[in-house]
Order: C-alpha cells, then sequence, then structure tokens
C-alpha cells in the first residue's frame, strides 16, 4: 500500500496533468472552436500520448468541463475577499453571479456541450471524482445559506446543503433558459431566481391572505 505521502505526490502529479491538458485543449478550443478540435490534436498539442489523455479523459466534453472548473474555483477564489462573515446570502450571492454571468457571455458557445456533459453525469461514480469543480459554486452556495441561517435570515428546516444544492439547480434553469431564449440578459435571468429562491413563488397577496387567517 503507497504511504500517505507518495498518495498524495501522485494526486498532485495527476491534478497537474489535468490541467495542463485542459489549459491545451482551451487554447485550441478558442483558436478553432469546440466542435473543430479532436482529441488527438489535444494530446499532440499537450504533447502526450493519445492514451494518456484518454486514461485522463474519456471525452472531449470531460476536458472542456474540467477546464470551466478551473476558470470556476480560479473565479471563486478571487472573489472570497469580497464576502465577509457576516454578508447576508443575497448580497454574496450578487458579486459570484455577477461573474458567473460575465463569463458566460463571453464562453457561451462552450455551454451547452459543458451542460450536456455534466447532466449525462448524474448518477455516475464520475460526479464526485471528476467533477469537485462544479461543486466549489455548490459549497460557496452552502456557505452563504449558513450565513444566512445562522443569522435568522433564512429556514432552517432544511440543512444549508439541501438548500444550496435546490439554488443551484435553479442557477442552471437559469443558465438554460438564457441559452434556449435569444435576448434575454443572463443577469437579469440570475436576479429572477434569487429573487424567487428568497422570497417564493407566491404572490405578496396571498401571503398576506394567509398571515392574517
Amino acid at each position: 500500500m503507497a504511504s500517505p505521502e507518495t498518495a498524495g505526490r501522485r494526486d498532485r502529479k495527476r491534478s497537474q496533468t489535468q490541467d495542463h491538458l485542459a489549459r491545451t485543449a482551451a487554447r485550441l478550443f478558442d483558436a478553432h472552436g469546440f466542435d473543430a478540435v479532436t482529441m488527438e490534436q489535444i494530446a499532440a498539442d499537450a504533447d502526450v500520448a493519445k492514451g494518456t489523455l484518454y486514461n485522463h479523459f474519456p471525452t472531449k466534453e470531460a476536458v472542456l468541463a474540467h477546464w470551466i472548473h478551473i476558470e470556476l474555483a480560479n473565479d471563486l477564489k478571487h472573489l472570497a475577499g469580497d464576502i465577509g462573515p457576516h454578508t447576508t446570502f443575497a448580497d454574496g450571492i450578487t458579486p459570484i453571479l455577477a461573474a458567473s454571468a460575465d463569463w458566460c457571455e463571453r464562453h457561451r458557445d462552450y455551454l451547452p456541450p459543458y451542460l450536456r456533459f455534466r447532466f449525462q453525469e448524474i448518477g455516475t461514480s464520475a460526479r464526485e471524482s471528476e467533477s469537485g469543480g462544479a461543486r466549489d459554486m455548490i459549497s460557496a452556495f452552502t456557505w452563504l445559506i449558513l450565513k444566512s441561517q445562522e443569522a435568522g435570515e433564512m429556514r432552517t428546516d432544511l440543512s444549508a446543503e439541501h438548500l444550496a444544492l435546490m439554488f443551484h439547480h435553479l442557477y442552471l434553469s437559469a443558465l438554460l433558459r438564457w441559452l434556449d431564449i435569444p435576448g434575454l440578459k443572463l443577469g437579469e435571468e440570475f436576479a429572477s431566481v434569487v429573487r424567487l429562491f428568497i422570497e417564493g413563488a407566491a404572490s405578496p397577496a396571498v401571503k398576506i391572505s394567509k398571515s392574517r387567517k
């Protein structure tokens, strides 16, 4: 059995190789378009054997997903300093979604293959191991929701993790709607799901009527 130090070194080397492959692929995608680039081109430009590439990523979409998760992790790291320990969900989610909207608008063509890949991953064992970067965003949502729960600003009968996953589904629905309907502004779609998540779908009149009973 490998020692913890050896296992850690092996994991770091694997992660570095995956990052190198994903960044190489991203440069090719930018230069030629996602559809035009082949796995063989990625392997050649990264100076690795084709088998090495396939050992890390079974498909081109998986390479794209890894690169997007690298970008996501970097963005969240930069935003962490803007979110203080007492930031509410409504205030903290604003810069995160603004950065996400900006990135998505600049990389719109990558989103359909990425989202198809993510939905195909549902229920598979690869979801946790290969898509950990996607869960970084859910972790950010969870942290903000937990702070709002501690401040008494959000319900506590559901865990922060549960609520964060539900919000992430709303986030994805906003992306899908934006991709499907021309002319929509992604920032406005994100703002709508934040309001829906915080305020619910009932009209103010219904809420007032119920409170008087």
